[in-house]
């Protein structure tokens, strides 16, 4: 008697159904990255100086402030360029999966900072904040997932 554990069902997709799900993470990743991204340039200075207090940040606080939303405008134009989408849910995943890194270790640290993130993102806990972090970055791994060929 031979068992196999490998022919468990596995959950198949169409191929419309994957473009649904990929398209919907495309469009959640570039809603949030423009939007985060226009509100921090249009407060650069307050963000810079929030980030400066940041002890992983410190000095380094003006490049940040300016390199966070560049780079989250690059990806918004990775994910609109089809030939380049899944080079963007790759950076989103890894945007993501750093902005959570971060948000942890200034839960862990206990260092009392505002959150300074963009608009009504800026008004969550820190908690809340890394629970909407880890819901982005599981979007990006189900769009990942269902961009595969």
């Amino acid at each position: 008697m031979q068992i196999s554990l490998n022919n468990q069902p596995r959950l198949h997709l169409s191929a419309k159904h994957r473009e649904i799900i990929t398209d919907i993470a495309i469009y959640l990743f570039v809603a949030l990255f423009m939007y985060t991204a226009a509100s921090k340039f249009l407060t650069i200075k307050s963000f810079a100086s929030t980030l400066a207090k940041s002890p992983l940040i410190g000095s380094y606080s003006l490049f940040v402030a300016w390199a966070i939303p560049t780079v989250e405008v690059q990806i918004s134009l990775l994910l609109i360029v089809p030939s380049a989408k899944r080079i963007g849910l790759y950076a989103s995943f890894a945007l993501m999966t750093l902005f959570t890194g971060y948000l942890m270790y200034m839960v862990f640290s206990g260092v009392e900072l505002p959150c300074h993130c963009g608009g009504v993102i800026s008004r969550m806990t820190w908690q809340q904040h890394i629970w909407f972090n880890l819901g982005f970055v599981a979007l990006a791994i189900a769009g990942i997932t269902a961009n595969k060929k």
